[in-house]
């Protein structure tokens, strides 16, 4: 037996996590890719650098709607083993799907409206697995399952850094210099489209390469949902089980003031995906175009530091989550990330390797923050429903905000300005979470919390 379930609901959780986690590691792809190929793309679409940043706003504009429809319909409505299995591979195949044709447009419209989908379902996925990982297990028990499933997106955003790498130009050239504004040259390049070695009467974007791996990836795993649905296991519901009646591990007590924590929550997640999406979009860009004017292969070690940081940090934090507290790994999650932040500021422009040791521990640490203060929160409410998408919703309002910020930021002011506005969202960060700390340390009234906990 497997976590102390029933002989059928092993096998069946012996099946579904390999298969969430390679799909979430094909999450991790679709998500990265984008980044360090952006300034590619913003040339095959004809706009600038700050413009093409409005893919990842509509992507995450996406997300939000797909994480907040998922949270309404995929408890209430979507109740059968089968048919939440089927769901979770109708929407990561979807996903996949819209992936192998991103590189081909020329019009930019169209890019950011296939983006806008493709993230959709991406949402809805994500809601939808990571809500039913605390239905299947519980609060307690789903932590460290929690923190390997951002593992594997964590996996996924290195992996894509190094898919991404042999498709790059070697070295800096007129073509680069017209991406950063460095040139005033308007004549189109052939840089970035090569013929395919395979046919030579077919054109075929080099940078199509990474977009069709990593959606045909989605796709095939998604293929693992529905043979799940056809095995003859079942589907554990810790929620239905005698531990849920019985009150173990269920959430240990209210809060008073519950809305405006869930508000406070918000804007956590919206500063916590927003670093990230300070990041992920502009490492490369910052890299080829900031003061140390790396050559393409040299910037995208920026993005491999970030992510290699990022999935390392979920790794661990999945390793240790069954021991420590989320609340002490979100404390030394927010103290080291800003003292990153601070010596990328005083480092990350003046040399490469503090670049890339500052981005790789800022991505280290900022790694720990969604999935700790996931299992934070779940131990003081039961989350699988409704609730499960402020989580996914602040995230993605963040991820939509803050890369037109950014992109502004770093047009209008100067590459810089991006680390800065990192350290700042990090201080920001540490505000809110001792706002939340303080809130869940006020319980609500006894009468009115057992009256909530019989109805």
């Amino acid at each position: 037996m497997v976590l102390g379930l029933d002989p059928d609901s092993s096998k069946w959780i012996c099946v579904y996590f390999p298969v969430s986690w390679l799909t979430q590691f094909g999450h991790g792809l679709v998500t990265t890719v984008v980044g360090p190929t952006q300034p590619y793309l913003a040339k095959n679409t004809g706009v600038d650098i700050a413009t093409i940043n409005l893919v990842w706003t509509f992507g995450f504009f996406g997300y939000m709607v797909g994480s907040l429809a998922t949270s309404f319909v995929f408890k209430e409505y979507i109740k059968s083993e089968k048919a939440k299995l089927s769901f979770l591979a109708i929407t990561i195949c979807i996903t996949g799907i819209i992936m192998l044709f991103l590189p081909f447009t020329s019009s930019f419209a169209l890019l950011v409206i296939a983006r806008l989908v493709q993230i959709m379902a991406l949402g809805a996925f994500c809601t939808a697995d990571a809500s039913l990982i605390v239905y299947l297990l519980g609060p307690e028990k789903s932590r460290p399952f929690t923190m390997a499933f951002h593992a594997l997106i964590g996996a996924g955003f290195l992996a894509a850094t190094f898919l991404v790498r042999p498709f790059l130009p070697d070295s800096g050239d007129q073509d680069t210099d017209e991406i950063c504004g460095r040139s005033n040259s308007t004549r189109v390049q052939d840089d970035v489209k090569i013929e395919s070695t395979i046919a030579e009467d077919v054109l075929i974007p080099t940078i199509a390469w990474p977009f069709i791996i990593s959606g045909a990836w989605c796709i095939i795993f998604s293929i693992g949902f529905l043979i799940l649905a056809r095995l003859p296991y079942k589907m554990p519901r810790f929620y239905d089980s005698d531990e849920a009646v019985a009150g173990k591990d269920l959430p240990d007590k209210d809060i008073k003031y519950w809305k405006l924590f869930l508000v406070v929550v918000f804007f956590y997640y919206f500063i916590s995906c927003g670093i990230e999406r300070i990041y992920q979009p502009m490492a490369f860009t910052f890299g080829i175009c900031g003061p140390l004017a790396l050559a393409p292969r040299d910037a995208v070690v920026i993005d491999s530091c970030y992510n290699g940081g990022f999935m390392c940090g979920r790794l661990v934090s999945a390793l240790i989550a069954a021991f420590v507290a989320p609340r002490n790994m979100i404390l030394m999650s927010l103290v080291l990330c800003i003292g990153a932040a601070i010596f990328l500021c005083f480092q990350g422009g003046s040399s490469a390797i503090s670049l890339y040791v500052g981005t790789a521990v800022l991505g280290f640490f900022i790694s720990w923050q969604f999935g700790s203060c996931f299992s934070w929160v779940a131990k003081k409410k039961n989350i699988t429903g409704r609730l499960s998408s402020i989580f996914f919703i602040g995230c993605g309002f963040g991820s939509l905000v803050t890369p037109p910020l950014s992109g502004f930021f770093f047009t209008s002011i100067g590459p810089m300005s991006i680390i800065y506005l990192t350290l700042g969202f990090c201080i920001l960060q540490s505000l809110l979470f001792f706002s939340l700390w303080s809130l869940a340390r006020i319980p609500a009234d006894k009468a009115s919390y057992n009256l909530e906990q019989i109805h």
